[in-house]
């Protein structure tokens, strides 16, 4: 018998960790952080997490002996990571180092840069990987896998293929599980640059005769209808009507939305300054051949950093390579550029001095929660003090209730169980006269078939 048990993703934007069970193997599918559930409890910086035990008590880790930092023998064989989201692999911090994470070569050089300029852990006992001037160290076991490469993990067998989504090496996966298959879309959209990917995807799993497909719902609500290219439209026409500067804030590892925005500058006579963050990520990702993106060392691109008086070896290594240019430097120059900045960097702006007929371009979805609503409101307090009339322009990194519904329809799997999503019944609803059972998971309940 194998067995399915949802510790994660259920009634929730994120969090997923499926736990797959057959009679020889026990494989996690995601092990993501809980961004919602957690804030119920804690206001980071003031207040987070310090260990699995904290969460664990909470209820916002999955209560299985031998998966976490003790002398136990691991009791699970890895974790399948569909894509460099927190909230698919944030949590893998807390798991034993001896677990095995499955991932694309792609996605695994996503989350160690992550892990050297960021972390996702509390502390140094919870590094996924580490660097300074003497230690360039990955502590995790990474098994990395290739679009269509299959691999096998005990009597489980899983064809990864690469799917479409707002950060590189996101992935859908065919499982054989003895006799029965299983499809995980991962997050996934049909309205990006390279949304061929996803088609490919649906196309291997119409094939595959599945038996459950566990997808995500996240657009069941607040869905828009609108594509990278127009994204990338909009903000083009937008800089050629703009005499000043022009500020533009998204996700730091969309690569998609930074390439669309670098091609909008460019036709435009200006140059890209991206973050020093971002500068890192292009750094890392200029020799995976699974990503296509410009170079730093472009002579169209410039990179914007804040005034530190301690730096990390992340940020000494760029420094090596490219300068790092401060507000000051921006200030003459600002007209011919278009600079990547987010609410976090409103204090550098006070250097740069935007002129007269600038704009700031938001592109990134609206506030969800109270905190968020709060954040914007303090971005809005800064944009009127510089006189940046703000705009929105974004697609979402998902798929929309109509694109979702015609790909079941093409899968046409004998039982659908939708998670990642706030409004489960919606979509049973919505899904209703599809001739495919529909499931609604219940947290940290177990699926036999």
């Amino acid at each position: 018998m194998n067995e399915i048990t949802f510790y994660g993703g259920v009634d929730e934007i994120g969090g997923n960790k499926i736990l797959l069970e057959s009679p020889e193997t026990k494989l996690f599918l995601d092990f993501g952080k809980s961004f919602g559930k957690e804030k119920f409890f804690y206001k980071e910086p003031y207040l987070s997490p310090r260990n699995e035990n904290q969460l664990l008590n909470l209820g916002l880790l999955p209560k299985i002996e031998g998966i976490y930092k003790d002398d136990l023998e691991p009791d699970v064989d890895g974790v399948i990571v569909s894509h460099p989201h927190l909230d698919h692999w944030g949590y893998t911090c807390y798991l034993d180092n001896r677990i095995p994470i499955y991932c694309g070569e792609d996605t695994k050089t996503v989350i160690v840069n992550y892990e050297q300029s960021s972390s996702a852990g509390p502390s140094k006992d919870y590094y996924l990987a580490h660097l300074t001037k003497t230690i360039d160290k990955e502590y995790k076991d990474f098994r990395t896998f290739t679009s269509g490469s299959k691999k096998t993990i005990g009597d489980i067998q899983i064809e990864p293929v690469n799917v479409n989504h707002s950060v590189p090496g996101a992935y859908g996966f065919i499982i054989r599980m003895g006799s029965k298959t299983i499809v995980y879309t991962g997050d996934f959209r049909m309205q990006g640059l390279e949304s061929i990917k996803s088609e490919e995807f649906l196309e291997k799993a119409s094939e595959a005769d599945v038996d459950l497909l566990i997808t995500e719902a996240t657009n069941i609500v607040g869905g828009q209808i609108s594509s990278e290219v127009d994204v990338k439209g909009k903000i083009e026409s937008l800089i050629s009507k703009t005499t000043g500067l022009v500020v533009v804030s998204f996700s730091l590892r969309n690569i998609e939305r930074l390439k669309s925005i670098y091609e909008a500058a460019k036709n435009n006579d200006r140059k890209l300054v991206v973050s020093s963050k971002q500068a890192y990520l292009l750094k890392s990702l200029r020799d995976d051949p699974h990503i296509d993106i410009f170079d730093i060392n472009d002579e169209d691109v410039l990179v914007f950093g804040k005034e530190k008086s301690r730096i990390s070896e992340w940020e000494k290594r760029l420094k090596d390579e490219v300068d790092v240019l401060n507000g000051k430097e921006i200030n003459p120059i600002q007209k011919e550029v278009v600079l990547v900045a987010s609410y976090y960097d409103m204090n550098e702006l006070i250097d740069v001095e935007p002129v007269s007929d600038s704009i700031f371009i938001l592109s990134q979805s609206e506030p969800f929660d109270e905190e968020g609503e709060i954040q914007y409101e303090k971005l809005l307090n800064w944009c009127e003090h510089y006189g940046l009339p703000q705009y929105q322009i974004h697609v979402s990194g998902h798929v929309l209730p109509h694109e979702l519904k015609s790909a079941i329809k093409r899968i046409n799997p004998d039982k659908v169980i939708p998670i990642h999503n706030e409004r489960p019944d919606l979509f049973k609803k919505y899904m209703s006269d599809l001739d495919i059972d529909i499931e609604l998971p219940i947290l940290n309940q177990t699926v036999k078939f």
